[in-house]
């Protein structure tokens, strides 16, 4: 975990925790703190009343405030029984992207919100107010104007969060309650969003970086791990190197190699033309024949049993013959964003 660090008092994030003293819910519109009071929310509290009433118990209360709002947030113990799915025979697979939030095997192409890119000439103008005024220095105190220029763009990037945070909730809630098993890939979003300094095309791979970090589709796979649990459904994360986008989905036929600019799947050899993302989704969707056959859709996978989070994981078999980035660069690093093609599927 590494040392703490001490609190700074210019943090992106002030907080403070309540463990013991008398500290809880009211009512639906107030909450207690001790040595603060009673102190009115602006959201209701139904929720947690009605269970701190039944089977909850509050353990602890986080005090936090981020770009000039207060949050509180408890910490509570309760059993949560898990209902059984609405649809337990119904599978979907969902590829994530940046033109689309995420386009499912059926066919649906969720829309990208892109927060960012709303916002992205207020806070680049916010940014220059900021530059030109007076930020503190050592012995020098910052004027009023920068704190108000500064607040105004901590407003914006909470704006984006917000609005983030949203789209990716109505849709992992929506796919865990509509279907009985979810499957995704296990994305390597860290490398797919690696600098490009240096290589001539940085700029556009910066942009790609920009929008693939907006998308967030680290976030899409932790809301889904916990909300499959919540709704009683199952979640299959399909191994990185599963060549989702490159394998047709009708001939199973993988291709060497498939340009990221090409959005459109053309099958040489069944002449399937299909677009990409839904190719992979569906590619995706049919990995949940392999937990019984301990074989993927043709593509020799074991399943591995599901861990902490209730997900369900599907590693490669048997040697990679190559491996060629998504966009058909040339090989990577095991720590980059590749695709394999095995040994008996690419032959």
């Amino acid at each position: 975990m590494g040392w703490p660090k001490p609190k700074c008092r210019h943090a992106g994030r002030r907080s403070f925790r309540y463990t013991t003293g008398s500290f809880g819910v009211v009512d639906a519109r107030h909450v207690r703190f001790p040595r603060i009071g009673v102190v009115r929310t602006k959201e209701t509290t139904f929720a947690l009343l009605d269970r701190v009433d039944t089977e909850a118990r509050v353990l602890s209360a986080t005090v936090s405030e981020r770009a000039g709002r207060w949050w509180v947030s408890f910490t509570c113990q309760v059993e949560r029984a898990l209902p059984p799915p609405a649809r337990s025979v119904s599978v979907v697979g969902v590829d994530a992207g940046v033109t689309h939030l995420a386009v499912l095997a059926t066919g649906e192409m969720v829309p990208n919100p892109k927060p960012l890119s709303r916002y992205q000439r207020r806070m680049a103008r916010l940014q220059r107010e900021c530059a030109r005024r007076r930020r503190p220095a050592r012995g020098r105190r910052a004027s009023t104007r920068w704190e108000r220029s500064l607040a105004a763009l901590a407003r914006t990037h909470r704006k984006v969060a917000h609005a983030r945070v949203d789209g990716l909730h109505k849709l992992t809630t929506a796919l865990a309650q509509r279907h009985g098993t979810v499957v995704v890939e296990d994305l390597n979003v860290a490398g797919m969003t690696a600098s490009a300094k240096g290589s001539g095309r940085w700029r556009g791979k910066a942009g790609l970086n920009r929008a693939m970090l907006d998308a967030a589709p680290g976030e899409l796979r932790r809301q889904l791990a916990y909300k499959c649990v919540w709704y009683g459904s199952r979640l299959v994360v399909a191994h990185r190197l599963y060549p989702s986008s490159k394998t047709c989905s009708g001939c199973k036929t993988v291709k060497a190699k498939l340009s990221l600019s090409q959005r459109t799947y053309r099958c040489e050899h069944c002449g399937l033309v299909i677009d990409r993302d839904r190719n992979a989704a569906i590619n995706l969707a049919s990995l949940v024949e392999a937990i019984g056959t301990a074989s993927g859709a043709g593509t020799g996978r074991n399943p591995v049993p599901a861990n902490a989070q209730g997900e369900e994981k599907f590693m490669p078999s048997g040697r990679c013959s190559s491996l060629n980035c998504e966009d058909g660069t040339g090989p990577t690093g095991p720590d980059k964003t590749a695709t394999a093609g095995e040994q008996s599927t690419a032959a």
